[in-house]
């Protein structure tokens, strides 16, 4: 398949091709014991965070379901899938279909949302003679993605749901899906890797001569154990990134703004400087979060060595942290209701955070 397709990592394997899948074991044990008691649900709504493997559970259900299996473990063997397990990684497997953002090629990018005409799709699939697979399976990824047409569209589905048709629906937030769906699912919660989860599924796509064990250590705290964000900060020099925008924030030398407007020109990997931008401003607001951590707990981490003015009475100076983070969100709220650039906010955050370290920081 080609590079181009919205749910997959650059420079990674689909999730649908992944050969291994770390964690997320009770809601593994959940699917196969509705699945061995013959009383699958017709809907399931897999949810957590970003990059942790829900997309990868999705495929690993479809190939469970497709070759009559009960047990993950028979589908990780790399050198035996079998021919249906090939056409669904090919994409050509009739009785499996797909629902995503589609590729815009006037415009040349992808769509915002999933459309209507792609749930309408759904219709078409379930119309169409049987084939030899006992379930004709729909996976929706992701429905944070619907248009309110589609949400609505996708609600009638799910009321009448089709005879032996299984619906996997992957999502990143719960709270922006119509309730109606989600009571009309059966939910698989997949949390955040462990570290030990975590580093497994890392060193099966780097190696331990491309990342070092500091390097995952970082990339765990600063991912939240989420592999896929974890792909996204190393390849786009993230961490380099957050310690140059890290050493900037714990100054109280509004001198350093020169060196954060440095840090804004530049783009590392990114393929526009809006998406850049986001990616700064994610790790501003994780910085301000990690300051305020590490002020509570007396306790620094992998990516902090914090030093303080009075370091005998310091239990209540997180307050102007924990402000900071609520005023930056409130700002971003409002600039993107406006179309302002997400640089002229990010610099004046970065110019607030200085001036509240003032009083707090020993720089």
């Amino acid at each position: 398949m080609s590079e181009l397709e919205v749910d997959k990592l650059l420079n990674v394997p689909h999730p649908r091709t992944n050969k291994k899948m770390f964690g997320h074991e009770t809601s593994k044990n959940i699917f196969i014991k509705s699945l061995k008691k013959n009383k699958l649900h017709h809907a399931w709504l897999i949810h957590g965070p970003k990059g942790v493997g829900k997309a990868t559970l999705a495929w690993k259900i479809t190939k469970l379901l497709q070759n009559g299996l009960h047990n993950f473990d028979q589908i990780e063997e790399e050198n035996k899938l079998s021919l249906i397990s090939r056409r669904i990684e090919a994409l050509s497997e009739q009785s499996v279909l797909l629902c995503r953002r589609q590729f815009d090629k006037t415009k040349k990018k992808f769509l915002q949302e999933i459309s209507v005409n792609e749930i309408r799709k759904i219709n078409h699939f379930f119309s169409l003679s049987n084939t030899t697979s006992k379930y004709r399976i729909v996976i929706i990824d992701n429905i944070n993605e619907l248009s309110i047409s589609a949400s609505n569209a996708l609600l009638k589905l799910l009321e009448e749901p089709p005879l032996n048709g299984i619906f996997i629906l992957i999502c990143e937030n719960k709270r922006s899906v119509l309730p109606t769906i989600i009571s009309r699912c059966r939910i698989l919660e997949c949390n955040a890797l462990n570290f030990e989860n975590f580093e497994k599924g890392m060193l099966t796509i780097y190696s331990k001569e491309n990342i070092s064990s500091e390097n995952l250590n970082q990339l765990f705290e600063l991912s939240g154990g989420s592999i896929g964000k974890s792909i996204e900060i190393f390849e786009n020099n993230g961490l380099e990134i957050f310690d140059k925008l890290l050493n900037i924030l714990i100054s109280d030398n509004e001198k350093q703004l020169e060196k954060f407007s440095e840090l804004l020109l530049l783009r590392h990997n990114f393929e526009t400087a809006k998406e850049y931008h986001k990616f700064l401003l994610d790790k501003l607001l994780y910085a301000v979060a990690l300051i305020s951590k590490s002020l509570v707990t007396k306790k620094n981490s992998s990516l902090l060595n914090l030093k303080l003015k009075n370091e005998t009475n310091y239990n209540e100076e997180y307050f102007p942290y924990s402000l900071l983070h609520s005023i930056i969100l409130e700002d971003l709220n409002n600039a993107l209701l406006v179309n302002l650039n997400l640089s002229d906010l990010l610099f004046t955050s970065v110019l607030k955070i200085i001036k509240v370290n003032k009083n707090i920081l020993k720089v």
